[in-house]
């Protein structure tokens, strides 16, 4: 899966790394009775909540980004052993400058000037480093990691850390490397990119604005993992370590995206559905895709 739209003068491309085994709606939320989806059957597949794995690639100005980097390469066993392939899938996509004769020895990743983290969960950090010899060597060499401060403090917690092993694995050694840059509180990118605070699923969990040439986009990580959500924003994940405030950021920006005709890009919808804008019908509100 990939998929591309235009905000402005901002190209974003969402970029399939790995579709997960489906899991039935009490497992992603245990708080939502399974009468509840009855009228949400179509944000379901065959009866279970499917999530996909992606990461979004954003080219602006000057300047390309990657707004998480997926579930990693695996295999993962905590997830029917299934392998990601991010690393293939974004190929395509970022394109090198033309170098002439000498365009087989450079990466396409080299081109990547920013990694930025929504949120600090293994589905959403998996290609920041590969190993080779038991050595971490990051995926894109050229970049700057950017990693919410709240979220870093949280997941390296020694108590928690311990029971960590993607975090030992794909986010400390970013630090050692000299390649993360720690964020907190609204954080400019550039003149079109700017990223945000939006706790709840995790601590430091933030969302990615783009404005540009009159139009406005968000891309939200996991303030939004099913259709669903869409209307009713107070649906949490079990995983959400702040319910309250996981479902205020939700219903806020749900407002603020419809208010301001923003496009809302969502990682975890399925394809076709990523890309869209909420619009209120006789007081529902429904998701739209573009």
């Amino acid at each position: 899966m990939v998929e591309s739209i235009n905000i402005g003068n901002v190209e974003v491309t969402c970029v399939l790394d790995m579709v997960p085994p489906p899991r039935p709606t009490t497992a992603m939320f245990p708080d939502v009775d399974e009468s509840e989806w009855n009228d949400h059957q179509d944000a379901l597949e065959n009866g279970q909540l499917q999530l996909y794995y992606t990461a979004f690639v954003v080219k602006s100005l000057d300047q390309l980004m990657m707004v998480d980097t997926g579930m990693g390469p695996g295999p993962h066993p905590d997830r029917g052993n299934l392998t990601g392939d991010l690393y293939n899938a974004i190929r395509p996509v970022l394109s090198p400058p033309d170098i002439g004769d000498n365009h087989t020895n450079v990466s396409p990743s080299d081109q990547v000037n920013f990694v930025i983290h929504t949120h600090l969960h293994a589905d959403h950090v998996g290609w920041n480093l590969r190993y080779q010899g038991g050595m971490p060597a990051p995926s894109f060499r050229r970049a700057r990691y950017l990693v919410p401060k709240e979220d870093y403090d949280y997941f390296t917690e020694p108590d928690r850390l311990e029971g960590l092993e993607y975090i030992q694995r794909q986010v400390m050694p970013l630090r050692r490397l000299r390649l993360q840059e720690i964020v907190e509180g609204d954080y400019q990118i550039n003149d079109e990119i700017i990223t945000k605070p939006a706790p709840g699923h995790t601590p430091g969990h933030r969302v990615v604005y783009i404005n540009s040439a009159g139009q406005k986009g968000i891309i939200v990580g996991d303030l939004l993992h099913s259709v669903a959500q869409v209307e009713h924003p107070e649906w949490c994940a079990g995983v959400d370590v702040d319910k309250q405030a996981s479902a205020k950021n939700r219903l806020d920006i749900l407002e603020e995206a419809e208010a301001e005709d923003m496009i809302i890009c969502a990682g975890h919808f399925p394809p076709g559905q990523v890309f869209g804008k909420v619009k209120t019908v006789n007081g529902k509100r429904t998701w739209n895709p573009i």
